[in-house]
């Protein structure tokens, strides 16, 4: 399972956002990043690798007030990837509430 049908559409996501992309973990290929609030609290967003044409995009928050909440989880075609991870930023943005993104 390769990224590189969809790493320009995470990459352009990314770079929209202002994230930093995590690539690669003990040694295997990912994609992740991490968003932080003014509060203290961190998130991560995760995307798998495609598989038949769909990927599977989660969100989790690892440090706050949601940290005990099980991850949330996007199945999306890869065509409509960018619009998905925009609606995963957005709904990790919502988590935050009233707090705001620290900046990047």
């Amino acid at each position: 399972m390769s990224y590189a049908s969809v790493d320009e559409a995470i990459k352009a996501w990314a770079d929209r956002h202002s994230l930093a992309l995590h690539t690669t973990w003990a040694g295997r290929e990912i994609r992740n990043a991490y968003v932080s609030s003014k509060a203290g609290e961190c998130f991560q967003i995760w995307i798998d690798p495609p598989v038949n044409g769909r990927i599977v995009v989660r969100a989790d928050c690892f440090e706050g007030r949601h940290e005990n909440e099980a991850p949330q989880e996007w199945d999306t075609a890869a065509t409509a990837l960018q619009a998905t991870l925009d609606t995963v930023f957005a709904t990790v943005l919502g988590w935050m509430a009233p707090s705001e993104r620290l900046s990047a």
